[in-house]
Order: C-alpha cells, then structure tokens, then sequence
C-alpha cells in the first residue's frame, strides 16, 4: 500500500498534544485509530500506551503490546483500523531517529510530536515504504472531521 497523506481528526491532534505533554520528560507513545481511504489515512482517534522502555523512557519507546491489542477491540467495535502509532521526542524534533526506523511497521502512519516543558510542538507524519526505512515524511493536515464515532 503507498500512503500519500494524513487528514488527522482536531480532536486526535488535541489528544495526541495531551498525551504527549502528560509523558513529558519521557517518551510518551499511543495507538492511531481511523481508515485507511485509498492513499489517504484518516486519523480520527487516538490512545495512550505503557512505554516499557524504563531505562532509556526519555529517548526510546516501546508500546506494551496489551495497549495494542486494546486499541484493536476499540477499533473493531467501533468499524475503525488501526493506521498507526505516535510517540513523542523530548526536547528533541519531530523527525524519526534510527531507532524509531529500526522499529517501525511497513504500511502503518506514525505521527512524532515534539515536547519541551513549554508542551507539545511540531507535529510531523511519516510512513515506511519498505523494511528498513528509510521513513518518508507525508503531508499532515489537521481537519474538522467528524471526529471519534463512540
């Protein structure tokens, strides 16, 4: 599948800053839930998640699988997929780093926030076209939509 860009939800961008600025100093990282719309992605919710990376939370994530798993009933209940992932960056930009390359899915968004004490800032979406990276960054529009169907 080739994605060309992200409309994310206002209401999932608010909760993905949220999320983010609560992590603050450490990495704080979620579930992106939405559809897929030919090579559109539609982000219209967002969790939380556990990062289980304890020694190394302030510059590295790992989503607790149960998280996933969870956001995948929510999904399925509520007629959604899930399109991707976020995590945030602490005081450091919005761009994937090599770990997050290393660790990331083919054919799934992840959206990175920046945060600093001051909150959330840039907010960046990227995909993986293929097994090893390189990520290529996507246009990322925040709209209206209808936001999450509960």
């Amino acid at each position: 599948m080739s994605l060309g860009d992200i409309n994310l939800v206002v209401t999932a961008d608010a909760l993905i800053r949220e999320y983010a600025t609560a992590a603050y100093v450490n990495e704080g990282c979620g579930v992106l839930l939405g559809r897929f719309q030919g090579g559109r992605v539609e982000v219209v919710d967002a969790t939380s998640g556990n990062n289980l990376n304890i020694e190394r939370a302030r510059d590295r994530y790992i989503l607790d699988p149960a998280d996933i798993v969870r956001a995948d009933r929510e999904a399925r209940a509520r007629y959604l997929d899930i399109v991707g992932f976020w995590h945030s960056h602490p005081d450091h930009p919005a761009r994937p780093s090599d770990f997050d390359t290393d660790h990331a899915w083919v054919d799934y968004v992840y959206i990175i926030v920046n945060t600093t004490a001051d909150g959330a800032g840039d907010l960046n979406g990227f995909t993986l076209a293929e097994e090893g990276g390189p990520f290529r960054q996507l246009p990322l529009m925040v709209t209206p939509g209808p936001g999450p169907a509960r």
